[in-house]
């Protein structure tokens, strides 16, 4: 301990990180200070220490420290540095899911609402977070056939009106079966919907329908008199907690001797509009305070949207502190606070109730939620060691004959289940002789230097098809990015030996198991993926159809390009003064096709 006092005495009084190491170098606690010498230094006293702390402390051997220039900086770096080490002595959240939202950009020239995971801040307005995606399913089902928004991703593209048009939750907007000055009111009602303003979407819809019948438009004006007195018998039903119409998130505590859960109710307008819970694994000794600081740092920092007000059950250190870093970043006012009143001390003790219920579920079913996390997801969990069950797999494969039109795909699972509209595929830039190991290497690097440039959502697993190779250099790409904490594993085909960071001997899973079911599926998604990519540049590059891809070349002037050359390699080995003197092309046509000819495999 001499040498840590020694360490500990030269550190300055200023913010920043401190990380605890053991003998070896493996980080065993992160910790922020606002004063580095005095926080760390009282880990050397010999009394008074949790006996957790006490445990890691006859562990530590070095202390590694990060100055920064402010507090806010320091809890963010910190943060940061806990998801990326996950050191085994910070309280660290439990939970095998990202919590549910509804998403709409109302900048969109079509305003179209959907459920996603991937919480972002991207200027889009966000509603939530709720726990359970097929409630939300089932919710907006509902809601829908009062409010008839769109839900598709892409309505520009739509080729004609889907299902949800016909069953009445959608009033069509792609097609032009309601004007976009009309379907962005319904947008507005929705969004007013959704934030628990009742009486400023009922006076809303009251002026909208007055309008109508001023206009003589009685048969709309009698649709919204509907639409209104059904969206007020639903709301009628949300339990009114507040009357003031304050946004709230109340929260509550309940303990065993081995965990923590921590409850939120959600109230919204003063409605209770839902609730959530977050499971923590620690000793009885680890205080109230300590798990409730760690869960507002952990979760309220990374969201897109905040209520006006965060009540406690009992002080945290720095709420006021902590409230103003929680403004600075959402844009508007943000109190953390203490029950003081008698009605927000009801609506705590409702929390503390709630999660000593949603506890004793969790021990006695062994589930954490309503929606079930999928069996092989769990398998992969714990048979690779990762941290939290892999909800987010992306899996990669390479495509390619003697190195020709080589190509690259990415799939990507959530909760065990393909998600299509999410692939993506790579044409391979690498122009040397074959290298599966290069063309592996740049499909990965370009794949998460995009996810990082557009702000993403990162996976929890990466998956690539092949063996300690492949998952050498796949692992190089993500540590020149950066990403070298992603989890990542390679599946050898011959053995179905999975090669993982921490075992590079490989871990072989039961044959017909969840688990080896699921990774199967996915490299043979994979693998699926890339040779239908690989195929259809094969087959355009032999009948010369790849020259549609060309600027200013139409059916005519291809025609007459294969005819002269014979083929597409024909083309492309002609020169400038060969292309021009082609019928129909033109020097500066044929300039433009051979720059696009010598970039085409950059693409």
């Amino acid at each position: 301990m001499s040498d840590l006092t020694k360490l500990v005495r030269d550190l300055p009084d200023q913010p920043g990180v401190y990380l605890w190491k053991d003998e070896k170098g493996k980080i065993l606690y992160i910790g922020k200070a606002k004063m580095l010498r005095r926080r760390v230094g009282s880990y050397l006293r010999k009394r008074g220490l949790y006996r957790r702390t006490w445990e890691m402390m006859q562990q530590a051997s070095d202390i590694e420290t990060i100055i920064t220039n402010t507090e806010r900086e320091a809890l963010v770096l910190e943060q940061t540095l806990i998801k990326k080490h996950l050191p085994r002595y910070n309280i660290a959240l439990k939970d095998d899911r990202r919590h549910a939202w509804i998403r709409v950009n109302q900048e969109d020239r079509i305003p179209t609402f959907e459920i996603t995971r991937d919480a972002e801040k991207d200027g889009a307005t966000y509603f939530g977070p709720y726990g359970s995606t097929k409630r939300l399913d089932r919710f907006m089902d509902t809601i829908r056939k009062l409010i008839p928004v769109a839900m598709c991703k892409e309505p520009e593209r739509v080729k004609r009106a889907c299902m949800d048009y016909h069953l009445d939750r959608c009033s069509g907007p792609c097609e032009e079966f309601i004007s976009l000055d009309e379907y962005r009111l319904l947008v507005e009602q929705m969004c007013l919907y959704l934030d628990g303003r009742s009486k400023d979407l009922s006076q809303f819809i009251k002026d909208y329908m007055k309008k109508a019948s001023e206009a003589m438009e009685f048969e709309k004006a009698a649709e919204l008199r509907d639409r209104l007195t059904d969206i007020e018998i639903i709301m009628s039903r949300q339990k009114v907690v507040e009357f003031e119409g304050a946004n709230r998130d109340i929260i509550g505590i309940s303990r065993t001797e081995q965990a923590a859960l921590v409850e939120m109710l959600i109230v919204r307008n003063g409605r209770l509009i839902g609730q959530d819970n977050f499971y923590f694994e620690v000793d009885l000794d680890v205080k109230d305070v300590d798990v409730l600081t760690a869960y507002i740092e952990q979760f309220y920092f990374g969201l897109p949207r905040l209520p006006d007000e965060i009540v406690f059950p009992c002080l945290i250190p720095d709420m006021k502190q902590l409230g103003s870093w929680l403004s600075e970043s959402n844009g508007h006012d943000v109190k953390v606070s203490v029950a003081s009143d008698e009605r927000t001390i009801e609506l705590v003790e409702m929390a503390n109730k709630n999660a000593h219920r949603a506890l004793r579920k969790m021990l006695i079913l062994g589930e954490s939620e309503d929606e079930i996390v999928n069996e092989g997801v769990k398998e992969l969990k714990d048979a690779l060691n990762l941290s939290q069950a892999p909800m987010h797999i992306e899996g990669f494969d390479i495509a390619n004959i003697q190195g020709t039109d080589p190509t690259g795909s990415c799939v990507v699972f959530i909760n065990g289940e393909p998600k299509n509209k999410r692939y993506r595929m790579f044409k391979v830039r690498i122009k040397e002789t074959p290298d599966d190991y290069a063309m592996m290497r740049e499909v990965v690097y370009r794949r998460y230097y995009g996810v990082l440039e557009r702000g993403h959502t990162l996976p929890d697993l990466i998956l690539i098809d092949g063996g300690k190779g492949q998952f050498n250099v796949a692992l190089d790409a993500l540590k020149e990015l950066g990403l070298e904490y992603v989890p990542l594993a390679a599946v050898a085909k011959r053995e179905e030996r999975i090669f993982t960071r921490n075992n590079m001997d490989g871990v072989v899973l039961d044959y017909g198991s969840d688990g080896l079911s699921l990774i199967q599926h996915i490299r043979d998604e994979a693998h699926r993926f890339a040779q239908r990519y690989h195929h259809k540049l094969r087959e355009k590059r032999f009948t010369g159809s790849i020259l549609e891809d060309a600027p200013g070349i139409g059916q005519k002037r291809r025609k007459a390009l294969i005819e002269t050359f014979g083929s597409f390699e024909g083309v492309k080995n002609a020169t400038i003064e060969e292309i021009s003197a082609v019928e129909g092309m033109s020097k500066t046509s044929a300039e433009e096709l051979r720059k696009w000819l010598d970039e085409e495999n950059s693409v």
